[in-house]
């Protein structure tokens, strides 16, 4: 499982890279599309009990994400601002979720169409954002996914070493206060790494950094609302198209939630 998991992710950073970095900004959105919204979005539908082997659900599901999706970019970013405000208020209430849940509740089970929903504003926003960053600084985009990563990794080893105090003990019994202590730390080390590399000035230094600390520590919330998805599903991955990994949900749960606020940031703070 090791092995396979690490060529797994080898194969994922080469293709990342060379997509972010090379890819046309429209082709780019095509595929994004298919990645986030496609497969991630058939992942999300089947968690949430739009399952096979009736497919005419999971793909009205994919469907309509696709389409609220082409409308969005032929507006060519015209509903970006109220975008990143809607996206603001659904991350709010969706970490007011997370602080309140309890395997089992039956908000859940009796309105199932709760967390289907949730899926249209989440999966759209930050494949708009995803689009965006892209096509304003395809580098910036690059630096975002690998500060995810840096504050991932911070958070897992840091909870290993030091980790005591559960962080969401009904939803990922791994996660500590400790480890996201050591998240915040090693995206702090890697935003000042950014700051110098995109030559910003001190003001827009000292931003970029509390800017980018700010968006590692919502990326966990990311991760743990994905957790609550699994959770009421009962499932340990949202699917197997990664081996190793799980699925493309699994690998892009973070980034759901740092993407639109991070987007809106460097272009409120005009670092982009």
């Amino acid at each position: 499982m090791l092995k396979q998991r690490l060529i797994t992710g080898i194969i994922l950073v080469i293709l990342v890279v060379l997509g972010v970095l090379f890819v046309p900004n429209t082709a780019f959105a095509v595929l994004a599309a298919g990645i986030v919204l496609g497969i991630g979005g058939w992942e999300w539908a089947e968690l949430t009990g739009l399952k096979q082997p009736d497919i005419t659900q999971p793909m009205l599901f994919i469907v309509a994400l696709l389409l609220f999706a082409l409308g969005i970019y032929l507006s060519r970013g015209a509903f970006w601002p109220v975008l990143s405000i809607v996206s603001l208020i659904v991350w709010g209430g969706i970490i007011y979720l997370l602080m309140t849940y309890h395997q089992g509740v039956l908000i859940y089970q009796n309105n199932k169409w709760l967390l289907r929903f949730i899926a249209f504003p989440v999966l759209l926003i930050a494949w708009l954002a995803l689009v965006i960053l892209h096509d304003k600084n395809s580098s910036m985009l690059l630096y975002l996914i690998l500060l995810v990563a840096a504050a991932d990794s911070s958070a897992y080893f840091a909870g290993k070493r030091f980790g005591v105090n559960k962080l969401a003990p009904n939803l990922s019994p791994g996660k500590t206060m400790e480890g996201m202590m050591g998240a915040m730390l090693g995206a702090t080390l890697w935003a000042i790494i950014g700051a110098i590399y995109f030559g910003l000035s001190l003001a827009d230094g000292i931003f970029f950094v509390l800017l980018s600390v700010v968006t590692a520590t919502l990326s966990i919330a990311g991760d743990l609302f994905e957790s609550l998805i699994k959770r009421e599903a009962n499932q340990k991955d949202s699917g197997t198209i990664l081996p190793g990994h799980g699925g493309i949900l699994d690998r892009i749960d973070a980034q759901l939630a740092a993407l639109p606020f991070f987007t809106a940031g460097v272009m409120l703070g005009g670092i982009v």
